[in-house]
């Protein structure tokens, strides 16, 4: 299956939009992402593409030292298929290549396919944000830290 990670352009935001609806019931929306990409020297978008079609995305800052995961999935059709880790370590490898020190992210406390790919590259659970999701789920905040 042939598959490409490159930056994110303003006609990927379509589609990124549509598959966060269908990943999280929500979406960062035209505007946010689209300032993002175009006005933000923090920001880093990345999207797959399989076939050619865009399939997920990574968005995450890097201020300095540190580094936060803003957004990340993968369309449910090509989840455990390796693509979420691949996606997630270019990231981790962009991050590196800045001398970034540490990374976090939020995740839902009961998306364990998540938890445990993020554990899988070295992320460790640091607290719970309690009803942080607009369904009121809890969060779980991990973070990972990079060997200098």
């Amino acid at each position: 299956m042939n598959y490409l990670i490159r930056k994110m352009t303003e006609d990927d935001i379509p589609y990124v939009i549509e598959g966060e609806m269908k990943a999280f019931k929500t979406t960062l929306g035209y505007d946010l992402l689209s300032t993002e990409i175009n006005h933000n020297p923090y920001a880093n978008y990345y999207v797959l593409e399989i076939e050619k079609r865009v399939c997920g995305y990574i968005g995450f800052w890097i201020t300095f030292e540190t580094a936060e995961v803003i957004n990340f999935y993968i369309d449910k059709e090509y989840q455990g298929m390796g693509f979420g880790k691949k996606l997630l370590s270019f990231a981790l490898d962009r991050c590196r290549e800045r001398n970034v020190r540490m990374i976090s992210l939020e995740v839902r406390e009961n998306n364990y396919k998540a938890i445990n790919l993020y554990k899988g590259l070295g992320f460790k659970v640091s607290h719970k944000r309690e009803r942080y999701y607009s369904d009121n789920t809890n969060a779980l905040v991990m973070i990972k830290e990079f060997e200098v």
